[in-house]
């Protein structure tokens, strides 16, 4: 009896230690103190996914602290007063943090973690620099058009599919187009992102993120502008375009204002086909007393299905004094299915102040099944966006401005003037092409050459946290 008894423990003692090398530590076993910084008005939220956090992981302290404003302005006063966080989300420009060596580079922990495998590869190319990881997308966000479905009704129209057309989508505009209503209610930056539908390798505004250059004169770029500007010639189209602040600052009455009403908000009273807005603009446009769904972009036949993706991020600081710990948060932060989903859950049972139920969601950046799952299951969530993320893998890239060294500069001094005169009819948009490509790309590939040599000394001086 004793010699059976004791072969029973050194079995169960030979698969305690084989579970524990096979597995890796389990979440009682990581343990760490990390200090995560969060936006106020979004303390409940995250306050809430931090005690959720702590049931599944007792050992890691997590520690709240709120700042407004600037995120890189904020990791700026931190560094300086040496009380850098330990996990940040946000979408600021990532070069700038990166250069100043203050992100943690992520490989060591992803190329040992199972769930990575369902975030997309070209998502994750984002957030490499000179073959390091340094962020990991935590929301993802798609550019779209609102379509008022009881509109479409009222006037006799059948709702369209979620692959429309370019010429199905202007002509739509067009028929809602009279007296009372207009097709949409503004194409402000509609040109950049349509830049990449009509392309089946550019991104937004053209650029190429692997030759790191823009190609306004590949062609795309052009027929964006020029269908941007059919669209707005057609008259009382676009509802916006008939604002005049010199006209309602004199006291009188603008063709909106005679049109709609002169204090009328005609997008919100249904006046108005389509709103050109990208997802995050759901938490209001949920509040619409009539129908609505959010469709992509319309596509071009001859290149097919495509969508401007957008993505915040979330990363870990070099500084931490628990890295494991710091990472298995950064995870539940990100893709981790157990964030995801405890985000998810959190979200979809708000109250407001009144305690009125208030749903929200995110759109999650892992395709792991029970986060599908649990997404797809949301009713409240527009089936159009469901369908943006069942696509997502034939995204393009659409906010340059996290991820791009300079891109503002580039955009607010050279493009947007440009680009404006060419609305203004003073000049044809082939006709600079070849000019805003120089001019555009002198400043991003000099902001790519000042980065690239920041970054080597960065990646040099490392040394991970033990």
């Amino acid at each position: 009896m004793r010699t059976k008894l004791r072969t029973v423990l050194i079995v169960l003692i030979v698969l305690s230690v084989f579970n524990t090398f096979s597995f890796g530590a389990g979440k009682n076993d990581i343990s760490g103190s990390i200090v995560y910084a969060v936006r106020s008005w979004d303390f409940e939220t995250e306050q809430a996914f931090v005690k959720e956090f702590n049931k599944e992981y007792p050992n890691i302290e997590v520690q709240i602290v709120i700042f407004d404003g600037d995120l890189n302005e904020y990791l700026s006063a931190q560094a300086s007063a040496r009380t850098l966080p330990d996990v940040v989300y946000g979408w600021e420009n990532l070069t700038y943090p990166i250069s100043q060596g203050w992100i943690y580079p992520l490989d060591e922990f992803l190329e040992k973690d199972e769930e990575f495998k369902y975030v997309d590869p070209k998502l994750m190319e984002r957030y490499k620099f000179n073959g390091k990881t340094y962020a990991l997308p935590s929301n993802l966000q798609f550019s779209a058009v609102m379509v008022n479905l009881d509109l479409i009704e009222q006037l006799n129209m059948d709702p369209p599919s979620y692959e429309w057309t370019i010429d199905e989508f202007r002509e739509y505009l067009i028929n809602a187009t009279t007296n009372l209503y207009s097709g949409i209610n503004h194409l402000w930056g509609f040109d950049e992102v349509m830049t990449g539908m009509f392309s089946k390798n550019l991104h937004q505004l053209a650029y190429d993120p692997i030759d790191r250059k823009f190609s306004f004169t590949e062609g795309s770029w052009v027929r964006a502008i020029n269908f941007q500007k059919n669209l707005k010639s057609v008259p009382g189209l676009v509802s916006d375009d008939l604002k005049n602040d010199a006209i309602r600052n004199a006291g009188g009455l603008d063709d909106y204002q005679k049109k709609f009403g002169k204090d009328a908000d005609a997008l919100r009273e249904g006046k108005v086909l389509m709103g050109f807005h990208g997802t995050w603009d759901l938490s209001w446009i949920r509040t619409m007393n009539y129908m609505f769904d959010m469709y992509p972009l319309p596509q071009d036949p001859n290149v097919g299905y495509r969508e401007a993706l957008h993505a915040d991020h979330a990363f870990m600081i070099s500084t931490t004094k628990y890295p494991e710990a710091a990472f298995e948060f950064l995870k539940w932060r990100s893709y981790g299915k157990d964030g995801v989903l405890t985000r998810l859950n959190i979200l979809k049972n708000k109250t407001d102040a009144a305690g009125n139920f208030t749903p929200d969601f995110i759109i999650p950046s892992t395709s792991e099944p029970e986060v599908v799952a649990m997404f797809k299951s949301l009713d409240f969530v527009p089936d159009g966006v469901k369908y943006m993320y069942d696509n997502v893998d034939k995204a393009f890239w659409a906010d340059f401005y996290k991820i791009v060294p300079d891109w503002s500069r580039a955009l607010n001094e050279v493009i947007i003037p440009r680009s404006e005169e060419i609305r203004q009819g003073k000049v044809e948009a082939a006709a600079i092409a070849a000019e805003l490509e120089a001019r555009a790309n002198e400043i991003i590939q000099n902001a790519w050459k000042t980065f690239d040599s920041q970054l080597i000394e960065v990646q040099k001086n490392f040394k991970p946290s033990k």
